[in-house]
């Protein structure tokens, strides 16, 4: 899922807000989610010095679900995939 990173709370949870990307290229945010943080430093460091993130999670998201991978997601890959979506749209 594609999520804005928002404050990471006492080092074990990290507060998100769910996003998607409609036909028109919009970055749409979902819900705001709180979710577990493992103790895997490297999650937290990449969570932690960026502002966009492709995240993978374990377990029931309304629950706060524990994230078990995270790949920060840069503006330009953001926009790339806004264009992605614009595209597709239009092939339509």
């Amino acid at each position: 899922m594609l999520v804005k990173v928002d404050k990471i709370i006492e080092g074990s949870k990290i507060k998100v807000v769910e996003l998607d990307i409609d036909n028109y290229g919009s970055v749409i945010p979902l819900r705001e989610l709180e979710l577990k943080l493992p103790k895997d430093d490297s999650i937290i460091k990449v969570l932690s010095s960026t502002e966009y993130a492709a995240i993978f999670t374990e377990g029931e998201i309304d629950e706060g679900a524990t994230i078990i991978l995270a790949n920060s997601v840069s503006l330009d890959e953001l926009n790339e995939e806004k264009k992605r979506a614009i595209d597709a749209m239009n092939k339509k």
